[in-house]
């Protein structure tokens, strides 16, 4: 009987010694699984939610840009880790306000005062040519008088033309003068259009000052949500929703003016040597056990930060 357990206890470590030889492969892909976490082994998903209709902008285009958006950030593996899918629960909203209206009149306002500009210029230089003009002939009469007059008086023919050409000269002079105030008050409009654009960049300027953002990506206890705040152009557009998803995946700002992540606006759609750096970081596989250490370091930050905020000092 003892002899019988002992065989039996020996089949069945050879089973598992067998079993585990033939399936070490599929033993320790499942123990990286249980071990080890890969931050961007699966992509994340974003839906469209509200579109304000001043932007502009139909559902199907911003998916369209959203997507391209999302494809700028890849794994290793070549999949972006931003896709669309309507029933996702992180929503990009286009959220109209001050920013995005202000932005508009003084795009608005610029083109007026810049067709005003190209209106005057011609004009301006043609006033200028009469008045030279003008004044070219003023003196061409003045010094053919004086020639008569050193001799003792123009003959009456001549004196004829002289006078003929004063009383032209007093009409130019006075078409001039309503020239000179048409022009002024052309130019007095343009100046009252230059101040209101003024007006308007320093209003925008001062609500900027608090509402920097095109884009923002937030997270309030398990939602998420990215709000664009500007569509002044398709390039634009991309560059904020890829700014913004790249915050969603885990990365920050640097300090390199050609990334995009970039804390101020550009136009980069193309992530630059920095922004693959990050992301590089954020992709990097860790343990389990590295996870770990990291919730209890943020929750020991938090447990302080809340107590310091609740004992006196």
């Amino acid at each position: 009987m003892r002899l019988m357990k002992k065989l039996i206890g020996l089949i069945i470590i050879i089973g598992i010694l067998v079993f585990g030889y033939f399936n070490e492969a599929a033993i320790a892909k499942e123990a990286n699984t249980l071990l080890y976490y890969l931050p961007c082994d699966k992509p994340q998903t974003f839906r469209i939610g509200t579109i304000d209709p001043r932007f502009n902008i139909s559902k199907s285009e911003l998916i369209q840009d959203a997507e391209q958006a999302g494809n700028v950030w890849k794994n290793s593996h070549g999949i972006a880790l931003m896709q669309y899918d309507p029933n996702a629960s992180m929503p990009i909203n286009m959220v109209y306000d001050q920013r995005q209206s202000l932005d508009s009149q003084i795009n608005s306002m610029d083109n007026q005062v810049s067709q005003q500009k190209n209106a005057l210029k011609p004009k301006i230089a043609d006033y200028e040519q009469k008045v030279a003009a003008f004044k070219k002939e003023s003196n061409d009469l003045n010094a053919e008088i004086q020639y008569w007059n050193s001799k003792g008086g123009a003959p009456p023919d001549i004196y004829k033309q002289l006078t003929a050409k004063q009383q032209s000269l007093q009409n130019e002079s006075v078409d001039l003068q309503q020239e000179a105030d048409q022009l002024n008050q052309s130019t007095d409009q343009y100046n009252q259009q230059i101040d209101q654009l003024n007006q308007t960049v320093n209003s925008y300027n001062n609500v900027l000052s608090y509402k920097p953002e095109e884009g923002l990506y937030s997270v309030d206890g398990s939602n998420r949500k990215i709000d664009i705040y500007f569509n002044n152009s398709q390039q634009e557009l991309i560059h904020t929703l890829a700014h913004e998803m790249g915050h969603a995946i885990g990365l920050g700002h640097n300090s390199n003016p050609q990334s995009i992540m970039y804390p101020q606006t550009n136009l980069s759609t193309t992530p630059s040597a920095d922004d693959e750096n990050a992301l590089a970081v954020v992709c990097k596989k860790r343990s389990v056990f590295e996870l770990a250490g990291e919730s209890i370091s943020l929750a020991i930050d938090s447990l302080k930060q809340t107590l310091s905020n609740i004992l006196p000092q």
